[in-house]
């Protein structure tokens, strides 16, 4: 029996334990999806989108479904994790190995004709909203991974944003996973819905309990691999005219699991979508990002950075189509690669023939920080329209010698330089974080996971920073 078939093997055993399994628009979609993964079975190497991505200890591995936590260890989750978050969110929806639970979230009041809720909840509750929108963005059909969520798919978080409704702080959905006996699989699915001219920021954060009790990565050499997690998450986005929606994306992960993500956003007439995502754990990270700019001066950007080391791989997948006059679509994405880790960005921006007067850009850039590091970086345009403005570009190269002399001239030590030229190369994709709170809270985990790479000082770096000097003593 293949990994797929093992899979497909755990959806038929504990699909009566799925949230809403007695209803049959739930079922027709779940059936569906599962036949669509039976066709397309896991990626192979011959497929050209996973050619780079090798699926290795995803297939050897034998998944369990996840169980609920006894209530004791959830408690001491809120002082393990919870306490230590700096991010103080005035709304919380905190997920434990994929189950939700009420008791470490907080959701205070919402603006009128806003829903915001656990999927599992929302299915009882708004079952007439999630059948006609529920995987209706999301494309199950020629993406693997989608079908397997899609079928299994049973809890994460429903939101809908009515007309005119603003959330002035930002959504925290924390995805906590913790160490199990063998190895489990976890199908978050996130349904996010903006009616027009509505407007919020959401966080959605993947966080392993191994990363916090060690301050950083479990490990950035060689991993031995015990139990092979699997988080197999899916977002569909659906932005009516003049929405406008600020997505972040932590994904932190531990060096002995694999993070198979996918994000499906449809923008309509006017709206604005914009996306940050940072990369810093799992042993395999993939993240496939669909854009569909439907109706005229539609705007996305996406702005990333992902940090790889010991035998880390992340993969990033884009595709942005403007399928209507005027619109605008930005994306730069930025990688650190260390010791023998692998990273993989492909973008594709598709302008259709009817989508005149289009502005397309994009940009990806990669550090290479060790001999056996590597990266394969394939911008892609494909251009139908002839009255558009685009461009794309790739770089990779290693750290400036010129600017590691100049610093040490100035006798900085040259792990503290190094790491300085590091963070630089990083922070054009940090400022570019507008909420100050959320700027902060995602730079303590970037900054300390680049400090670890480059060999630096956390401390002395952030000293730096806050005193604007020139020269730091090394360490």
């Amino acid at each position: 029996m293949n990994a797929g078939e093992r899979l497909l093997k755990d959806y038929s055993q504990n699909k009566a334990r799925l949230a809403g399994h007695s209803m049959p628009w739930l079922t027709g979609i779940r059936e569906c999806a599962r036949e669509s993964f039976a066709v397309q079975g896991l990626p192979e190497v011959s497929d050209e989108d996973w050619k780079y991505t090798k699926l290795t200890q995803l297939a050897q591995a034998n998944y369990g479904f996840a169980e609920r936590l006894d209530s004791t260890f959830i408690a001491s989750l809120a002082d393990n994790v919870l306490n230590k978050l700096i991010f103080a969110a005035e709304h919380r929806l905190v997920f434990v190995n994929g189950h939700y639970n009420e008791s470490l979230s907080t959701i205070n009041l919402l603006p009128e004709g806003v829903i915001l809720t656990s999927l599992a909840q929302a299915i009882e509750e708004h079952a007439e909203l999630l059948s006609s929108t529920l995987g209706s963005i999301a494309d199950y059909a020629t993406h693997p991974f989608t079908a397997l969520n899609t079928a299994m798919l049973s809890d994460g978080v429903f939101l809908l944003a009515q007309k005119n409704t603003k959330i002035e702080t930002p959504i925290h959905c924390l995805f906590i996973s913790t160490a199990t006996e063998q190895s489990v699989v976890n199908y978050p699915r996130l349904l996010l819905l903006l009616d027009e001219s509505a407007e919020l920021t959401l966080v959605e954060h993947y966080l392993d309990m191994a990363q916090l009790k060690s301050g950083m990565a479990q490990t950035l050499s060689d991993h031995n691999f015990i139990n092979h997690n699997l988080t197999n998450c899916v977002t569909e986005v659906l932005l009516s005219p003049h929405a406008h929606m600020d997505h972040y994306k932590l994904q932190y992960d531990s060096t002995d699991t694999s993070h198979i993500a996918a994000m499906y956003v449809e923008q309509q007439r006017a709206s604005t979508f914009t996306s940050h995502s940072y990369s810093v754990g799992a042993a395999l990270a993939r993240n496939d990002i669909q854009i569909k700019l439907v109706d005229s001066q539609a705007e996305c950007i996406l702005n990333g950075a992902y940090l790889v080391a010991g035998r880390q791989h992340v993969d990033y997948h884009t595709q942005i189509e403007h399928l209507a006059p005027g619109c605008n679509s930005r994306q730069i994405y930025k990688g650190v690669i260390h010791g023998r880790g692998r990273a993989v960005f492909n973008g594709k921006v598709i302008i259709h023939s009817q989508a005149q007067q289009s502005s397309a850009n994009q940009l990806n850039k990669n550090l290479l920080l060790g001999e056996k590091a590597e990266v394969d970086t394939k911008p892609e345009l494909q251009i139908y329209a002839d009255d558009v403005k685009c461009s794309h570009g790739a770089t990779v190269g290693q750290l400036d010698e010129q600017a590691l002399f100049y610093l040490q001239s100035r006798g900085v030590c040259k792990k503290d330089a190094q790491n300085w030229l590091v963070n630089g190369f990083v922070s054009e994709v940090l400022k570019l974080i507008d909420n100050p709170v959320l700027r902060e809270f995602i730079q303590l985990t970037v900054i300390a996971h680049l400090n670890q790479l480059a060999g630096g000082d956390v401390k002395s770096l952030q000293e730096l920073i806050s005193t604007g000097e020139g020269v730091m003593p090394c360490h």
